[in-house]
């Protein structure tokens, strides 16, 4: 299955996508810029939480999500720009973080809360010092994962898949 039929088959009914990270940061500013391109429509709620997720709970399950995706830069260790979804477990040996709380618990607290089937789109930095601006090889992954969201999210998500029309290596 490609990167973008798994995010087809995951972000199905009403979906809310949470970008997260520090914008004085450089890369870790990338699920911020991320949910920054995105717009809102029909079923579709972004939030733009920066470095407090924790804050943005209520708001989340207000919308009543069947899906809700995280974008975070996480050190994978892998090449910078890559792309990887993780579920709640592989989240925490990711840390530590720039958010205050943990991801993995803010999103065990979403899931707990609205039943939603919730993960991270996870992106590898480059950099994250302060006053950095975002790297272009991050940026340039922003801007495509914001292509790629914006057409399977276009798309009637009560369909299990949609055809690749982006190849997924590109976001890496």
């Amino acid at each position: 299955m490609t990167f973008q039929e798994e995010l087809a088959a995951r972000l199905t009914g009403t979906v809310v996508v949470v970008g997260v990270g520090n914008p004085l940061r450089g890369d870790d500013a990338a699920g911020s810029l991320l949910a920054r391109s995105l717009r809102e429509g029909d079923g579709v709620h972004v939030i733009d939480a920066e470095e407090a997720p924790e804050s943005f709970v209520g708001e989340i399950a207000r919308a009543t999500p069947d899906a809700v995706a995280f974008v975070d830069a996480v050190d994978l260790s892998r090449p910078p720009g890559d792309v990887a979804l993780l579920e709640i477990g592989d989240v925490a040996p990711y840390a530590p973080s720039t958010h205050r709380a943990p991801l993995s618990l803010v999103m065990d607290v979403v899931r707990s809360r609205t039943g939603a089937d919730v993960f991270l789109i996870a992106i590898q930095p480059s950099g994250a010092g302060f006053g950095a601006a975002p790297s272009p090889t991050v940026t340039k992954t922003v801007g495509l994962l914001a292509g790629l969201l914006s057409e399977v999210l276009r798309t009637p998500r009560a369909a299990a898949a949609v055809p690749a029309t982006q190849p997924t290596e590109s976001l890496g």
